[in-house]
């Protein structure tokens, strides 16, 4: 796809259509300091609310250090984690330029700094700096396969599977490949799996105990490490 970019504002993308790209990877510093210039910076503390599901959609969010967890609150006041967003991500969507109601809850899980622009000073910043229009895209289309891989999780009737194909996906989305696996780059806590998953932190626990064991996956800082992508594909029959 072609974009008319001003060469004096980019800088050389590699993109991978399956991530998100961060928005600071794609502008130069001079660009960078004229975006935050129209920011917000508002620090957060660990379970402090962002915005809140319901609320006027006034801001869209790119976080500049930490983490943040999105999720639903249903009728039943069920929670539903929807994901874990840390540096150069953006939270707030889908109405990135104002105007409405937020469809979903955020908060900070780490000590968080956090970008607030306007609806209005987004578009106009997109408006002068043309790469970003393909940027916004990009990203609410990540999020829109993310929530979609999501419900197809939730709509598998094996837990075992759920967690699986959580894995998989995460790899797909957040994994670097290495001599000894695909490592997934975001610290995520079984809760955290047991929450995108819908199942207890003690059935996770059960089920991650047994991937290890058979040599699937382990883990290593935190971080999750897919040892053989093809054998848990073939858990599930996906392969």
């Amino acid at each position: 796809m072609q974009n008319e970019y001003r060469a004096e504002d980019d800088v050389e993308i590699q993109a991978d259509s399956s991530r998100q790209r961060s928005l600071f990877s794609i502008l130069n510093d001079g660009t960078r300091q004229a975006f935050m210039a129209r920011c917000n910076l508002v620090l957060f503390d660990p379970g402090q609310s962002i915005f809140l599901q319901g609320a006027k959609h006034e801001h869209s969010y790119i976080i500049k250090k930490g983490t943040v967890r999105t999720y639903y609150v249903a009728d039943s006041g069920r929670e539903i984690t929807l994901g874990h967003w840390s540096e150069g991500d953006l939270v707030g969507g889908p109405l990135v330029f104002g105007g409405g109601y937020h469809v979903w809850s955020a908060v900070a899980t780490k000590p968080s700094e956090v970008l607030a622009i306007t609806g209005p000073a987004l578009r106009d910043f997109a408006t002068l700096h043309a790469q970003v229009y393909p940027w916004i895209v990009d990203v609410l289309s990540f999020k829109l396969r993310w929530l979609s891989i999501l419900f197809q999780i939730h709509g598998t009737e094996h837990v075992q599977e759920r967690l699986i194909k959580l894995l998989i996906m995460l790899g797909d989305l957040f994994g670097n490949f290495g001599p000894h696996g695909t490592v997934i780059e975001h610290r995520i806590s079984q809760q955290d799996l047991a929450a995108l998953i819908g199942a207890s932190r003690q059935w996770t626990n059960k089920t991650m105990t047994h991937l290890k064991k058979i040599g699937l996956v382990t883990t290593r800082d935190r971080r999750i490490i897919l040892l053989d992508v093809n054998r848990l594909k073939a858990m599930i029959g996906d392969n």
